[in-house]
């Protein structure tokens, strides 16, 4: 286990490493610096806080909240994955890894058999809504109904703009429109026995099978808002007759459908949070849209992460600066503003606690198309892409991250989208589970701030530009790159400073670089040949195993790159049957050395991130403790709220 890097000059400075000192001084430059008083700062005296303040927590961020509904696309938005973390708690949460982490308080979920694959869930009786309403197995076959895509007789149809261009038809018809790339294979509707327990069966092995389902939306809502039945257990067994037997029950699911789609969005619940009934140890009780979410103790709750506090209240219409100021004045206690140098000089000045760390991991992906005419072979194309690629300079890609987070490494892992280290090929055995981004705790020496420990170089490894394999040219030959096409957010000043050192380093070898500033979100799919090679963030996924599949399949539906590559392909049916988490690591490593293999992919570094608190603590001011890293890129933030609740 290696040290972590950097220092600090006071509580809330980083010192960048040396070897970081050119490269930081150049994207510092870059960088906008704001001037702001800061309404506090070491020297003032500590604020007064309002009575009763200490059970109110205040915590600002840059993302908005969308929606309780984990299923849609605004449910999945940084902004909602970190509230409902704290509101919902459910039979497995995903850690940083990507690792299932079943929470028994709640239930149990067991693979009864693997052929078919049978998996059945076991709610524990401490299981409630925030309603007081127990947790029953409707809760679980709506989840069904809604994910398995089974019931679903329009699907939505998208523009080009990427918007939803038949919203009358999804309204008319039934329309969850949330199928799941797990569900999906369970096409029959799940069993539940005099027991309570539910059985879900799949017509084919699901590597992802431990958090394919879980609860979301409360049937018993659904269905007295949906359909107007007002009694608890009414109202869930109406959603359970609608689902099983959908035939004569069209026009229900219809309502059903079309209420799931939208009742739990922030702007219904802006104007009632009547239908915020969850299971977590806090409950929504107020929502302003793209400013504030209010949380409250859940008083029905008897599970294995009780509240700390009364209210906690996540802000996210905070400019960054003015979250350091707020920070500093009381107001707030928690900050994770933006990674800039002009944050953490603010920060520094304010006497804060800082955690600076990795977030999104930032790779370099290559058009299978790229490199070569149409009549290139394939041989002499992966030839010319392994040559282009042994000229990106890590080393200083990573000086780019160090100006903000002087433990900044260069990143080994392919798999991204899995978690931290998955598919790691260099600094240790190929696809070998790394440590994850390192977090810097700028704190005084005496400080209890932990974090991830950053793996340990491998002997005689380098981190500068990566070193052509062996039989790749190194320019001159018929297949050599003449020009690239980069694509990358240079709207972003650290990944516009990525693209400038590319360049560079590659006009050195005689290949001109050509620069767009689309965003990469759009402009992957808008111009699929537009470009050559993409710099892009990539987040963890919600069902990690399924999302390789997508992106690295041929034909794959996030396959953004046209991969395709036989032994790949062999790799991911492989996996694709695997249902044990060991069997698949060592399928993961074998992909992950594949790709690297063949210049399918280069990862960089992780984007920096910080989160604050106050450097002393202030009587009548909540007491948070030791709060980690926030990364937003994460697809489970159920454990980062550890310093809201008691364990």
């Amino acid at each position: 286990m290696s040290t972590l890097q950097g220092g600090r000059t006071g509580r809330g400075r980083v010192v960048p490493a040396r070897s970081t000192a050119r490269v930081g001084a150049r994207v510092l430059a870059g960088l906008t610096v704001a001037v702001l008083a800061l309404g506090a700062c070491s020297s003032d005296p500590p604020p007064t806080p309002e009575p009763g303040r200490a059970q109110r927590v205040v915590v600002t961020v840059d993302v908005p909240f969308r929606s309780l509904n984990a299923d849609t696309a605004d449910g999945r938005a940084p902004g909602s994955v970190l509230v409902r973390g704290l509101v919902q708690d459910g039979f497995v949460a995903l850690d940083a890894s990507g690792a299932a982490v079943p929470d028994p308080s709640f239930g149990t979920v067991e693979k009864v058999s693997d052929d078919p694959l049978t998996v059945r869930y076991t709610l524990s009786d401490d299981a409630r809504w925030s309603d007081g309403v127990a947790v029953t197995g409707a809760d679980l076959v709506l989840e069904w109904a809604a994910r398995s895509g089974a019931l679903d007789d329009v699907v939505p149809e998208l523009g080009d703009d990427g918007e939803v261009v038949n919203g009358d038809a999804l309204d008319a018809g039934v329309a969850f429109a949330a199928t799941s790339r797990a569900l999906v294979h369970a096409q029959v509707a799940p069993t539940v026995d005099d027991e309570g327990r539910v059985t879900v069966v799949y017509a084919q092995p699901v590597p992802d099978w431990q958090v394919a389902l879980d609860v979301n939306v409360p049937a018993h809502v659904l269905g007295r808002s949906a359909l107007g039945v007002e009694d608890d257990a009414a109202a869930a067994r109406a959603v359970v007759d609608a689902v099983t037997a959908p035939a004569t029950h069209h026009d229900d699911l219809v309502a059903l459908s079309r209420a799931w789609r939208t009742a739990w969005d922030d702007d219904a619940l802006a104007a009632s949070t009547a239908d915020a009934v969850t299971t977590g140890p806090y409950v929504v009780t107020a929502v302003r849209e793209d400013a504030s979410v209010e949380l409250a103790r859940n008083e029905h709750y008897a599970g294995s992460r009780p509240a700390r506090f009364d209210t906690v209240t996540v802000r996210a219409d905070v400019h960054p600066l003015d979250q350091v100021s707020a920070l500093a004045a009381g107001d707030v206690d928690v900050v994770a503003p933006v990674a800039t140098a002009d944050v953490l000089d603010a920060l520094a000045d304010a006497d804060a606690d800082v955690v600076v760390g990795g977030d999104a991991a930032w790779q370099l992906v290559v058009r299978a198309g790229a490199f070569g005419a149409p009549t290139t072979s394939a041989d002499d194309r992966q030839a010319a892409r392994l040559a282009w690629l042994s000229s990106v300079p890590r080393d200083d890609v990573r000086g780019v991250a160090q100006a903000l987070w002087p433990a900044a490494e260069v990143d080994e892992a392919v798999l991204a989208s899995v978690g931290d280290g998955a598919g790691r090929t260099t600094g240790g055995a190929a696809g070998t589970p790394a440590a994850g981004p390192s977090v810097t705790p700028t704190s005084t020496p005496t400080s209890t701030q932990t974090a991830p420990p950053t793996a340990p170089p491998t002997p005689g490894a380098t981190t500068g530009p990566t070193p052509a394999p062996t039989g790749a040219p190194t320019g001159g030959t018929d297949a050599a790159a003449d020009a690239v096409r980069v694509l990358a957010n240079t709207a972003d000043p650290l990944r516009a400073a990525v693209v400038d050192l590319v360049a560079d380093a590659s006009a050195a070898t005689g290949v001109e670089v050509t620069r767009s500033s689309s965003d990469p979100t759009t402009g992957l799919w808008a111009d699929p040949d537009g470009w050559d090679v993409a710099i892009v963030p990539v987040v963890q996924d919600e069902l990690p195993v399924a999302s390789l599949l997508d992106r690295w399949r041929t034909g794959g539906a996030t396959n953004v790159t046209q991969w395709s590559d036989e032994p790949v392909d062999a790799l991911l049916a492989t996996l694709a049957t695997q249902t044990a988490p060991d069997d698949q690591a060592t399928t993961e490593a074998a992909l992950a050395t594949r790709l690297r293999a063949t210049g399918a992919v280069l990862p960089l570094v992780h984007a920096p991130a910080l989160t604050a608190t106050r450097g002393a603590r202030v009587e009548g001011l909540p007491d948070v403790g030791d709060v980690a890293l926030l990364r937003l890129a994460r697809a489970d933030l159920t454990d980062w709220w550890g310093w809201a609740t008691q364990s």
